[in-house]
């Protein structure tokens, strides 16, 4: 069957790819904006490999540039995220996810590097449709879940332990709850985000770290162009609070407010293929203490689509077709 064929080949590529994009500065699964969908309808299955490569190489302390350093650091990563997500019924949508660093590097001149790999981590969502009218356009879809540090952590490269800001995993689980609200105009759609993520205490046996609770609210904007062609422009915000360490003492040279602007072009291929194309682009960065803070991020996912009430529609349709013959 072509579905499976398909769908076969989506999985090859993740093991095949030598490519992909992350940001760096926490450890850990990046946040990558295109996921957020509403919920599906009953039995669809949606299958996407995401690549994303990102590249910093600036300190700030608060809102300005700290080039008080004598050598310039530099760090980048390459991610790739395989997402699935089913359509149980009308009202109910389980989502999954695994990530895998091909590296998490943080460069010094002079000095050895430091760079993870392997594994980050997995994740399981349920995401509800609390609300939708297709008369109005309009769909609210709430979600809960939570990730696993089912890859790499306490990871030692050459004999030498890895900063935390390396490690692929987040040595913790991390629980998720946010809503996504869509509504359409004519060829013009506007969507809103809002997401809470708290992280467990990492207890392990070379870090003892909480990092502070994360806060993502983004505005949608999306163009269809022209037939499979469409545009997103989204405003995202993205805050999170200091970390603790031993004793509750806070890490004051942690937590941000990052405004990023992500501009994004998606085609539909023929049969329920879909390339998508997006920018993470730093518009305003506040960070305490001092701290290597975001950079550019490019990403690329593809996306498969299939519906399988559908398949069976067309399935019987052609036994009919065939016995009528």
């Amino acid at each position: 069957m072509r579905w499976i064929k398909e769908f076969s080949f989506l999985f090859l590529l993740l093991f095949c790819s030598s490519g992909s994009w992350a940001q760096c500065c926490t450890s850990g699964n990046p946040f990558i904006s295109d996921a957020e969908q509403p919920a599906l309808q009953s039995k669809i299955l949606t299958a996407s490999l995401a690549y994303r490569y990102s590249h910093s190489g600036v300190y700030f302390s608060e809102d300005g540039h700290f080039n008080e350093l004598p050598f310039q650091e530099v760090a980048y990563s390459n991610y790739a995220e395989l997402q699935l997500g089913y359509g149980v019924t009308n009202w109910l949508t389980v989502l999954s996810e695994l990530g895998y660093f091909f590296n998490k590097t943080f460069e010094t001149p002079g000095i050895d590097s430091y760079k993870g790999y392997g594994l980050g981590d997995a994740a399981l969502y349920l995401k509800f449709n609390a609300y939708t009218n297709s008369r109005l356009r309009l769909s609210i879809s709430p979600t809960i879940g939570m990730k696993f540090p089912v890859g790499v952590f306490d990871q030692e490269v050459d004999n030498v332990q890895l900063p935390i800001s390396v490690q692929p995993s987040s040595g913790g689980y991390k629980y998720m709850a946010n809503v996504f609200v869509s509504k359409g105009f004519g060829k013009i759609a506007l969507a809103g985000f809002a997401s809470y993520e708290y992280s467990q205490l990492i207890q392990s046996e070379n870090f003892y770290y909480k990092y502070g609770d994360q806060w993502i609210g983004a505005i949608y904007f999306n163009y269809h162009i022209w037939k499979g062609l469409s545009l997103d422009l989204q405003f995202r915000n993205e805050y999170r609070a200091k970390s603790t360490r031993e004793n509750n003492e806070i890490v004051e040279a942690s937590g941000y407010d990052v405004v990023f602007l992500t501009p994004q072009l998606t085609y539909g291929f023929k049969h329920n293929w879909y390339l998508s194309a997006y920018t993470d682009i730093p518009l305003y960065k506040y960070y305490t203490g001092v701290q290597m803070s975001f950079g550019y991020a490019v990403s690329a996912r593809l996306t498969k689509k299939i519906d399988f009430l559908a398949l069976k529609a067309r399935n019987q349709a052609k036994k009919i077709n065939n016995k009528t013959m």
